[in-house]
């Protein structure tokens, strides 16, 4: 397990109480939501980054095929 630290952060008075009326841990939905905004920011990063080479390796497939094609595989 990682190391926890702690942050300050803001959040809507009423829907906090209602959260914790519910025993909804906090710490954990911050976590999980974190975890899944920075895995999406990573991914629109790689494909911005990737982009002119998935772009090249796509219009090659278009004009040549795929390797399975051209052996007669799956198609």
């Amino acid at each position: 397990m990682r190391q926890k630290v702690s942050c300050n952060t803001s959040i809507n008075s009423e829907l906090l109480s209602e959260a914790k009326s519910l025993n909804i841990k906090l710490s954990e939905v911050f976590e999980t939501a974190l975890i899944q905004a920075v895995n999406e920011k990573k991914k629109v990063e790689w494909f911005k980054h990737n982009k002119d080479a998935l772009n090249t390796h796509n219009q090659k497939v278009l004009e040549t095929g795929t390797f399975s094609e051209s052996i007669s595989q799956l198609s």
